[in-house]
């Protein structure tokens, strides 16, 4: 299945994220900040040993690193979420393949969908998921999934 346009489509995924989802992983990044600076602020003071505060340092920099992405991220996708909600259009998306993605603890699949355009357009792209409603159309012959995209910016999301 080919863009009858002849142009090749470059779409980007949205994970659709609630405003409140949004602001829960923000406070837990946050969380995640302010709780690692103290404890690594008692772990240098206790230290006995010149490794242990470079490991106490080493060790904080990368958690509060990982806070702050997380709430960055958060943020990000809430905007992108708003985005799509106010521009983007209602379609369906054919599943054309679906992979199992192995090493993963829950169950998740890696679905190959052709994401119809407003116009009878459309594009190829992949969503990994652990959704019940994704690992039901994984298993599903006929699947189809309710998809949001906006034909413009050719961003997308999965609704579930």
């Amino acid at each position: 299945m080919v863009d009858p346009g002849g142009t090749p489509p470059n779409p980007s995924q949205v994970w659709l994220t609630a405003p409140g989802a949004a602001r829960t992983q923000k406070v837990v990044g946050g969380f995640t900040v302010v709780s690692t600076l103290l404890a690594g602020t008692l772990g240098v003071v206790h230290a006995d040993a010149a490794w242990q505060v470079v490991l106490w340092v080493v060790a904080s920099v990368v958690v509060v690193l990982l806070g702050v992405g997380i709430a960055a991220r958060a943020g990000e996708d809430a905007r992108a979420t708003v985005a799509l909600r106010a521009t983007g259009v209602a379609t369906r998306a054919e599943v054309l393949s679906a992979e199992e993605n192995a090493g993963e603890d829950d169950v998740s699949y890696a679905l190959t969908l052709w994401v119809a355009l407003p116009g009878g357009a459309g594009f190829q792209a992949v969503h990994s998921c652990g959704n019940h409603t994704c690992v039901s159309a994984a298993q599903r012959s006929d699947a189809v999934l309710e998809v949001l995209v906006d034909p413009v910016v050719r961003t997308w999301a999965v609704v579930h």
